[in-house]
């Protein structure tokens, strides 16, 4: 397969360390949206609102858009792995993208049980009737539910699960082996006819899970930025001469952009459009991050930081805020104090979880795993994109 050279010859500014700032900004907006996107999440605690109410629950129901964050993120760095790999021979191709697809499932899938079990392992407990009103009683049945559970499909297929923040790695798998597809379709028609034959697929085809309906653009968006190195096209566009007055001139356009997308996300349009909201938004704040917040001294490795731990800190927030110790957590009452205590407690708790992985040397079985299920490749003549 003929490889196209990258539009830009600059290094992508996207890289590892932006995207854990971008996952950093996208976890504090997911603790958001959980905790005010509606009245019924907290009207049984006394909180109080030194802005009006309507404003905190409008902007909580807009951070939905983390999600689309954390799918465009995936896909971004999905295919600027598969953009490493041979493009030939053919086998070296299969084999190389069985190899990337294996390690990131074994590394996706290790992350969450670990969680999972020590979250299963805490419910005995602090819970015990959790674990049998959603898995019902202990029966071949809701072994079979709870082993769905465990490995990221209980959204996919529609079967009982702990809890409901498990749903997005039934999207995270289904994004992993979606990529190596999406990715060579591009390579075969471009970005142009990829991202129209994504659109028209996405608003005529009825999807059975509605989670595809509204990430598929957002993939096929995130291939597309990372193949044509699109945010560093965004980040050294200038419109004006000059460094400051380009600068301003630019910032303000974000600003001006990221307010009106947040209106016409919580607009009429917001359902009907849903699908595109997901995928311009995640474009607009890494550009917008790559070029002005990621810069910031201190504020970036403070989002980095969080940005490393997002994952955990996914999987154990909604134990703090709603299963167990949801009064503790509103207790607080002031909405930021309220999101602060969340993150800080759930960062804790994440740092705890990574050091008892190291401790069991869990790290190493994960990269056991991987070598186990690695496939040897022979490279010799292959092309390699750059």
């Amino acid at each position: 397969m003929k490889q196209e050279s990258l539009p830009y010859s600059q290094p992508d500014l996207f890289g590892k360390y932006a995207s854990n700032c971008l996952k950093g900004i996208a976890i504090v907006m997911l603790l958001c949206h959980h905790c005010f996107r509606t009245s019924a999440l907290y009207s049984s605690y006394d909180i109080t609102f030194l802005i009006p109410e309507r404003y905190i629950v409008y902007v909580a129901g807009f951070c939905k858009v983390c999600v689309g964050m954390f799918a465009f993120i995936s896909a971004y760095g999905l295919t600027r792995k598969m953009m490493a790999l041979p493009t030939r021979p053919s086998r070296a191709l299969s084999d190389s993208t069985w190899n990337l697809i294996s390690s990131r499932l074994v590394r996706l899938l290790g992350a969450f049980i670990f969680v999972f079990l020590l979250t299963d392992l805490f419910a005995l407990f602090l819970g015990p009737g959790r674990l049998v009103s959603k898995y019902g009683a202990l029966s071949w049945k809701s072994i079979q539910y709870w082993l769905l559970d465990m490995f990221g499909l209980a959204e996919l297929l529609g079967t009982p699960t702990f809890l409901p923040t498990y749903w997005y790695y039934s999207l995270a798998i289904v994004i992993i082996l979606l990529i190596p597809a999406l990715y060579l379709l591009r390579e075969k028609i471009g970005s142009p006819a990829f991202l129209a034959l994504v659109f028209v697929i996405n608003f005529t085809v009825t999807f059975n899970n509605d989670n595809i309906y509204r990430y598929i653009l957002c993939i096929a968006v995130g291939v597309v930025c990372a193949r044509d190195n699109v945010i560093t096209r965004i980040v050294r566009l200038r419109i004006r001469p000059g460094d400051r007055a380009n600068g301003i001139c630019k910032c303000l356009i974000y600003v001006a952009l990221l307010a009106l997308l947040v209106l016409l996300r919580n607009g009429a349009l917001k359902d009907a459009l849903w699908p595109v909201w997901e995928a311009v938004i995640p474009v607009v704040l890494a550009s917008f991050g790559c070029e002005f917040l990621f810069r910031i001294p201190g504020l970036h490795q403070i989002l980095s930081f969080l940005g490393v731990h997002s994952g955990n800190i996914f999987l154990v927030h909604n134990l703090f805020r709603s299963v167990w110790f949801g009064s503790f957590t509103y207790s607080f009452r002031y909405p930021v104090l309220i999101i602060a205590v969340l993150l800080a407690v759930s960062l804790a708790t994440s740092i705890v979880i990574e050091a008892l992985k190291r401790l069991l040397h869990y790290p190493a079985l994960l990269d056991f795993i991987v070598r186990r299920l690695h496939r040897e490749t022979d490279t010799q003549d292959c092309a390699v994109s750059p």
